[in-house]
């Protein structure tokens, strides 16, 4: 009775713990492109973020160079995160479970975009830290970036929202279309209005603005290092503009397009335009990744047959592109990620019969190499069956030769033929060799043998003793030795 009690109190709290993670609070991830992580509160590795995927409070989302993902929240409000960015999920609590309607954020660095859904009363709270500042939401459409100095850049595009440091006193409030700025130790700056800034939209008398239109972010046609990127953009109407120093084509109209000079790897292209007093400037990544990536298996390579189920395949992979991520998979199986170059190794457990090894490579922008190798597995050892002589002592009886002077019993040999098959058991790899008393000999296609050998004859009334030795090796190693049978000739 105790034992039944306690099995069913240990149901309920399992039931519990599965109905409590079910229901709490979660965010989704709505969109997602490139490489974009999740790690989990207590967790050290991090895992590949998928569509529709739940994030939880406490969880943490990374994003890498040309990659980007939008959190949708419970209410409905929307987080885009740009690339380069660290964002923790701090709080989601909601009314209906919680009585509380609570929601906190971290941005460590990079930069994001949201829009939160208007609160309604003092007891809704929206808030997300930096490392230099704390912002207090309340319905509003903002940008936020944070670089690597820990300074905060606060934009309000719809909304008002309040700016605080974490280091200093002070509070501003920031309005639509307004700007403030928070330094590392420093109270936050007066908000201004929000200025032209790069990939700005705008038109001609609201100031200079340049947006820049790449056809891709990367490329892996060789024919672009000859012949350079396609550009296009708009600008202010009269306005200059330069990439890398090299002036674009601009139309009376604003807009402008040209090609521009790229290498392998990553490029920064820094574009400018320029209209009498005024400068305003974007910088773009390019990624350029034209060359596969390079595999080479050490040697020897076993392109045969082996009679060891464990097999250790072990290679390098070069990959020209500088700074290019290559992820190494063994038949279908991510066994490395290496940046460059860089080792792999792993043990395969081979299967009887034929085994195909393939070797992939596959870099950031999805260039492929694959190798294949074949190895045989034979771990069955041949069999021997000797059909003449048929008996495993076989005795010999030879008449005595008449005397005569020109005979010599002592020397005296004679010779004996042997036959025989030989069986190579599934999966069979085929006969090398066989050797009858240390002679090699050629089978037939059958499998059958013969040969002769000489046979020593006893003396002084003793028999003579012949012991037949017979090793067989198949192409995979498998040896197989009989040294029993023996012929005495009397």
């Amino acid at each position: 009775m105790l034992r039944q009690t306690s099995l069913l109190v240990l149901a309920v709290l399992m039931l519990f713990s599965f109905t409590s993670q079910n229901q709490r609070n979660q965010a989704r991830l709505k969109f997602v492109i490139g490489k974009v992580q999740i790690l989990s509160p207590k967790k050290t590795i991090w895992k590949r973020a998928k569509l529709n995927q739940a994030i939880f409070a406490g969880d943490r989302v990374r994003t890498n160079l040309n990659s980007r993902a939008e959190l949708e929240m419970p209410d409905g409000s929307m987080i885009k995160i740009h690339e380069n960015t660290i964002f923790d999920v701090k709080t989601i609590k909601t009314a209906a479970r919680d009585n509380k309607d609570e929601m906190s954020f971290t941005l460590f660095a990079g930069s994001i975009w949201a829009k939160f859904k208007k609160l309604v009363n003092s007891r809704q709270s929206r808030q997300i830290e930096s490392p230099s500042a704390v912002v207090a939401i309340r319905g509003t459409t903002i940008e936020m970036d944070v670089d690597m100095n820990k300074r905060t850049v606060l934009r309000v595009i719809e909304g008002k929202v309040a700016l605080r440091s974490k280091d200093v006193a002070g509070e501003v409030l920031v309005g639509s279309n307004q700007e403030s700025v928070v330094e590392k130790g420093k109270a936050p700056t007066v908000p201004r209005g929000i200025p032209k800034k790069e990939g700005a939209e705008g038109t001609q008398g609201n100031g200079l603005f340049l947006k820049v239109k790449p056809s891709k972010l990367q490329y892996t046609d060789a024919a672009v290092l000859s012949a350079g990127i396609p550009i296009s953009g708009q600008t202010s109407k009269g306005a200059e503009v330069l990439a890398n120093g090299r002036s674009l084509r601009v139309r009376p109209n604003g807009l402008f397009e040209g090609r521009i000079p790229v290498h392998e790897g990553i490029n920064e292209i820094r574009f400018a335009a320029k209209l009498d007093m005024e400068r305003t400037s974007k910088v773009l990544r390019i990624l350029v990744n034209t060359r596969r990536p390079e595999i080479r298996l050490s040697k020897p390579i076993v392109a045969g047959f082996i009679r060891r189920r464990d097999y250790s395949l072990s290679g390098a992979v070069f990959d020209a592109t500088p700074k290019d991520k290559v992820k190494v998979y063994i038949n279908k199986e991510l066994v490395a990620e290496i940046t460059g170059q860089g080792t792999f190794n792993r043990t395969i457990i081979l299967k009887e019969g034929r085994n195909d090894i393939r070797v992939s490579a596959i870099d950031f922008s999805k260039n492929t190499i694959e190798k294949t190798e074949s190895i045989f597995l034979d771990t069955v050892k041949p069999i021997i069956t000797v059909t003449e002589p048929a008996q495993p002592v076989y005795i010999r009886l030879e008449p005595p030769r008449p005397p005569s002077n020109n005979y010599n019993f002592q020397a005296e040999r004679f010779r004996q033929t042997i036959r025989g098959i030989i069986i190579d058991p599934e999966p069979s790899s085929g006969i090398k060799r066989i050797m009858v008393n240390g002679k090699e000999i050629q089978p037939n296609s059958d499998g059958t043998f013969e040969t002769e050998i000489i046979l020593v004859r006893g003396q002084a009334g003793n028999p003579g003793e012949n012991r037949l030795s017979f090793y067989v090796e198949d192409m995979a190693g498998n040896i197989t030795r009989d040294n029993s049978r023996v012929i005495l000739v009397r």
